[in-house]
């Protein structure tokens, strides 16, 4: 416990970063209870869920990205030559953790249809590699909220509406090994990225920005294989409520935010 009080994070960040880590825990844990619920039950609340974490990725990780280019060229501009590269370096970064995730996908989708034992392969690996998403997640979550507390409380609810999406797939894929197990594992390393990262104190601003991008890319990837698979309880017009929810809030925040700077 020194460790963490001697992390370099405020105590106001520990107590929040704490707090939204361990919504996301229990939303975990709670999942099955909570998709019975009648209105999550509803057609089409994966696909809002969707469009929810797509507009926080569009609206404000994205643009984040951006503005933290300049850290992330000076380190590569001593290795690489060719200011191009520096320029699209981030979203290099977004395109690789789409990319892991799309090849991830596409193989757990071929061991499917082989033997049980494959099967129960892909499905250990799936776990291994969402347990690193969470990680990343809570992670990154301290300095998160040292930038912007209203728009960290945006990510924690876009990041568990979209836990919901990422729940249902595990169990649908191994039901029993994943409510004996793999939902812990998943939880676990919610909490163990939060550790992590308040024990490591305060990030250097490259690395930061190095997982945010593969987080973003594989954020759009889970989101969009879902939306384009044809599931059954896939809704255009859900997903598109969720953008616009998720956009409307986001939108508002900017707008208190740019008031309160003018009035400070």
């Amino acid at each position: 416990m020194s460790q963490i009080a001697d992390s370099g994070f405020s105590g106001d960040v520990l107590t929040y970063s704490f707090l939204f880590t361990a919504i996301l825990v229990l939303l975990h844990l709670a999942a099955p209870y909570i998709r019975r619920s009648p209105w999550l039950a509803r057609k089409g609340f994966t696909s809002f869920s969707g469009g929810f974490a797509v507009a926080y990725v569009f609206l404000h990780m994205l643009p984040d990205l951006v503005e933290s280019k300049d850290a992330i060229g000076e380190i590569l501009h001593s290795h690489f030559v060719g200011s191009h590269f520096v320029e699209i370096s981030v979203f290099l970064l977004a395109f690789l953790g789409f990319m892991f995730f799309f090849g991830l996908k596409r193989w757990c989708r071929q061991e499917s249809n082989k033997s049980q034992e494959s099967v129960h392969r892909s499905f250990v690996v799936s776990i291994a590699s969402f347990s690193l998403y969470n990680v990343i997640i809570t992670f990154t979550m301290p300095e998160r909220i040292m930038i912007n507390a209203m728009a960290a409380g945006i990510f924690t609810l876009a990041v568990a509406l979209h836990m919901m999406m990422i729940d249902a797939e595990h169990e649908a894929h191994e039901t029993n090994h994943f409510n004996k197990w793999g939902r812990y594992v998943l939880s676990g390393a919610l909490l163990f990225g939060w550790l992590l990262g308040v024990t490591l104190g305060e990030h250097h601003l490259v690395t930061a920005a190095f997982l945010l991008s593969f987080l973003a890319g594989a954020l759009l990837l889970n989101v969009f294989h879902y939306e384009l698979s044809e599931v059954r309880d896939s809704s255009f017009g859900a997903f598109l409520f969720g953008a616009v929810c998720g956009a409307g809030i986001l939108l508002l925040v900017f707008y208190i935010e740019s008031r309160i700077e003018l009035h400070s």
